[in-house]
């Protein structure tokens, strides 16, 4: 049975699969349901792939859903904490739906795992920028760059082991994203957040100063995308 599950992937999802360079062995990290994988097996992007959790309900959903499409052959639950009981024959890590200090911390403790393979693809929840320099400091190169809209805001990052040195402005606003068809939409919605937080804020508060100099920053940003956008005649 042959369930097209490119088309139940979420918005999010489906730029995640689309970033997977193929072919691939892949770590799906925190697989839950196991979508992406059995995607990417389906297409033939994936040769052979491991669903990873550290829980054992999400695995035995994800177990489920493998069964369903008759992919237990090719497809392996693997509980884990990150990456440390895959195997070390991947090519690609997928680690999607957490807080940039889970990514990074997944990524710390079997961190030459990570430098072996060819892809990493990572979303994160939160603090984009700290993730990105973070995978700076650490002998990463990202190499490609997503934004999707899906109720939330997420920006998606692939990434391989090299070396790379980021502007701050790269850090906070990413590499290839300023070209991107939601990137005027997303940052004018950051900086309205930001505006009405400052609002509620007293100049003396702690983090006042630092928020200020956050709004200028987007505020110049979107002046020089808007720039390259629409050039002066």
């Amino acid at each position: 049975m042959l369930i097209n599950l490119k088309m139940k992937l979420s918005k999010r999802l489906k730029a995640i699969y689309d970033m997977v360079n193929s072919p691939c062995i892949l770590a799906d990290i925190g697989c839950d349901h196991a979508m992406l994988p059995i995607a990417l097996m389906q297409s033939g992007k994936c040769e052979k792939a491991y669903a990873c959790d550290i829980h054992i309900g999400p695995l035995q959903r994800g177990a489920k859903a493998i069964k369903e499409v008759h992919l237990e052959d090719r497809i392996h639950t693997v509980l884990s904490d990150g990456l440390q009981n895959v195997a070390d024959d991947i090519t690609c890590i997928t680690i999607a739906g957490m807080g940039w200090e889970s990514i990074t911390s997944i990524l710390a403790q079997d961190i030459e795992k990570a430098h072996h393979c060819t892809q990493l693809v990572l979303q994160s929840n939160n603090h984009v920028d700290d993730l990105r320099r973070w995978l700076n400091e650490h002998h990463f190169v990202i190499d490609g760059e997503d934004l999707v809209h899906e109720q939330h805001y997420y920006q998606i990052l692939s990434v391989h082991s090299g070396e790379q040195t980021l502007t701050e402005d790269e850090i906070l606003f990413g590499v290839f994203l300023d070209q991107h068809p939601l990137f005027t939409e997303y940052w004018m919605y950051v900086l309205e957040k930001k505006e009405n937080i400052l609002k509620q804020l007293q100049p003396h508060h702690v983090g006042y100063a630092d928020l200020k100099q956050d709004i200028q920053r987007i505020k110049n940003k979107l002046a020089q995308s808007k720039k390259s956008v629409f050039p002066a005649k």
